[in-house]
């Protein structure tokens, strides 16, 4: 099981800090973009253009970035993980409501359930962590 945990976390670890640098540093060119998927549908174009277009997608890079470094060392990856939960959701969403790829959905999905490993491995901490039990509801 450790095994397969140093794997996944090395592998999520590469694809978003590539990720987050990719979108942080290297220059976006909507042709080539545009050119690599036929079957997504044209609207998640214009979509990516407008975060693009408003510089929020240099917010997602960074985060996907510092995620992927957390990720990396053993004292802060189930922080990097737990961190990275809403980020991938938002990618899966994106992916199932406005691009319609297949091929995205999958891969988002399948990253998701690797992510949801590490974070289930430490369901006790967590559940300890944020849901406490409380003799009052408010």
């Amino acid at each position: 099981m450790k095994i397969a945990t140093y794997i996944i976390r090395f592998l999520l670890a590469a694809l978003f800090i590539w990720t987050g640098i990719e979108k942080l540093f290297l220059p976006y060119n909507p042709s080539v973009f545009k050119s690599d998927t036929g079957m997504t549908d044209p609207r998640f174009f214009e979509f990516y253009d407008l975060l693009q277009a408003t510089g929020y997608l240099y917010f997602v890079g960074f985060f996907q970035l510092f995620n992927g470094v957390l990720l990396i060392f053993r004292q802060t990856y189930l922080l990097g993980a737990v961190m990275m939960v809403p980020l991938m959701l938002c990618l899966l969403m994106t992916h199932i409501f406005i691009s319609r790829y297949m091929d995205f959905i999958i891969f988002d999905a399948v990253m998701f359930s690797l992510n949801s490993f590490l974070v289930f491995r430490h369901y006790k901490i967590l559940k300890a962590t944020f849901l406490k039990s409380q003799s009052v509801w408010i």
